[in-house]
């Protein structure tokens, strides 16, 4: 995976490293704020050994000292020396647990043994440290006596008492904040990539076009208002439109593309949205165009529109209607409409049946551009019978919804029945501020004039 991939991975999960950040600090925080303060007293022992008159005596009996003091840290946490404490101070502590309050340090490449003790109370923590250091200077001496009397081999010395500590241990508050920020982000990114690595979604253009094998024709961004309006606004998304209306004209060679689906692998990813703008677009360079919704089982578009679907492609197909009787005109400006109609109990027979070839054939005949709302692809097979009757399909990808493995098995289903497929079209992208080259500030979108009116939501037929 190439570096700018890591960073679109961070750029998209930004929200994780931010949230995980701010739930570091709350951490150190409550840390600061709920932990009770420990106060830490320490003493100083120094270890002799007796004798030694000359130099190199000298010399080993300070070795001899250095290794007892070692000896001499394990001791000093033992249970005796803890109990000979409990029992000085009278408390009401057992000797283990004073024990895990004890702390002995020798200090390398010297005789000196740092002994420290731990409590909540700083005056507690001084009495508990020096009561452990004058009990384990007597076991010393006890130990490092022979029984045959005469003075003892080694002893430790206590050279400086404990004092009343005055700051707790541990760091302070701006610390813990600092440590909690750090923390927080290195997790953050951690679960951001960790996130990006795991995430099986079609991410950006780059992607669905190495997944499916075919060129992206385009991508149309994320509208929140879209869902809202029969028509998407040109003055957001005209500029995408009209590169997906010419690439699709360069389309077919010498046999241009007239019939056009529109389809996905699943439902949610836009596909009657995408008919609908792209059949206005069409219309709008001067082109005689027909949307059809193909999805008879569900149909959306005559809802969308606004339009009435008591009659439609189903009662056409059915023998019960002629296609002309059926067809609403601009019910988009330019567009005339085929609706579902009403939904019959055999969709797939239907709509792979001779007549609606025939049908397809003088649609062809009749318009320019004949686009075609299916269902999904992988929920039901009349989208892959549609787009084997026409010449050529839209496989639209949803950016971080549709998987790899969806899209790879779409473009498989129509591959397997004889489709062409025209090129993918990623939608719901992100958006992107457009530079203006004399400034900073974002370039607003401008209008599309269609039929000589300047086309907005507001400005759409319902029908």
């Amino acid at each position: 995976m190439e570096i700018r991939e890591y960073g679109r991975i961070l750029r998209a999960g930004w929200w994780i490293v931010a949230v995980v950040t701010v739930l570091g600090i709350v951490g150190g925080l409550a840390y600061s704020v709920f932990s009770t303060p420990q106060y830490q007293a320490c003493a100083r022992l120094f270890v002799t050994t007796e004798g030694g008159s000359s130099v190199g005596e000298a010399y080993q009996n300070n070795l001899f000292s250095q290794e007892r003091v070692s000896s001499y840290a394990g001791l000093a946490t033992s249970t005796q020396v803890a109990q000979r404490a409990v029992d000085q101070l009278q408390l009401s502590l057992s000797a283990n647990e004073l024990r895990e309050r004890m702390t002995a340090t020798p200090i390398e490449k010297t005789v000196l043994l740092d002994l420290c003790g731990t409590d909540a109370d700083p005056a507690v923590a001084q009495v508990l440290t020096n009561a452990v250091a004058g009990q384990l200077t007597q076991l010393v001496q006890e130990l490092e006596t022979s029984q045959r009397g005469g003075s003892p081999a080694a002893g430790a010395t206590i050279i400086d008492q404990a004092d009343v500590p005055s700051n707790p241990l541990g760091a302070g508050l701006v610390t813990l904040l600092g440590l909690g920020v750090v923390v927080g982000l290195i997790l953050g990114v951690l679960l951001a990539l960790l996130r990006g690595l795991l995430d099986r979604s079609v991410r950006d253009r780059a992607r669905a076009e190495d997944i499916s094998g075919n060129a992206v024709l385009g991508g149309l961004p994320f509208d929140n208002e879209r869902s809202k309006t029969a028509v998407a606004s040109f003055s957001k998304m005209g500029e995408p439109l009209r590169t997906l209306r010419t690439n699709i004209r360069f389309l077919g060679g010498g046999s241009p593309v007239r019939v056009i689906t529109v389809t996905s692998p699943h439902a949610g990813e836009g596909r009657t949205s995408t008919a609908i703008d792209l059949a206005a677009v069409l219309a709008e360079a001067g082109h005689k165009v027909l949307l059809v919704d193909g999805d008879i089982r569900t149909a959306a578009l005559a809802d969308r529109l606004g339009i009435s679907q008591n009659r439609g492609l189903s009662t056409v197909l059915s023998g019960e209607n002629k296609a002309a009787d059926v067809i609403q005109r601009d019910v988009v400006p330019g567009v005339n409409v085929l609706p579902a109609g009403p939904v019959p109990p055999n969709p797939s027979e239907l709509l792979g049946s001779d007549r609606a070839q025939l049908l397809l054939e003088t649609l062809r005949g009749e318009y320019r551009y004949v686009v075609i709302d299916t269902p999904p692809l992988l929920d039901v097979s009349d989208g892959a019978v549609l787009s084997a009757l026409s010449d050529g399909s839209l496989v639209l990808a949803r950016v971080n919804r549709t998987t790899r493995e969806q899209l790879r098995k779409a473009v498989k289903v129509l591959g397997g029945v004889g489709a062409s497929v025209l090129g993918v079209v990623t939608t719901f992208e992100p958006h992107r501020r457009r530079r203006n080259p004399n400034g900073p500030a974002a370039v607003s979108e401008p209008k599309i004039a269609v039929e000589g009116r300047e086309s907005s939501a507001s400005g759409v037929g319902r029908g």
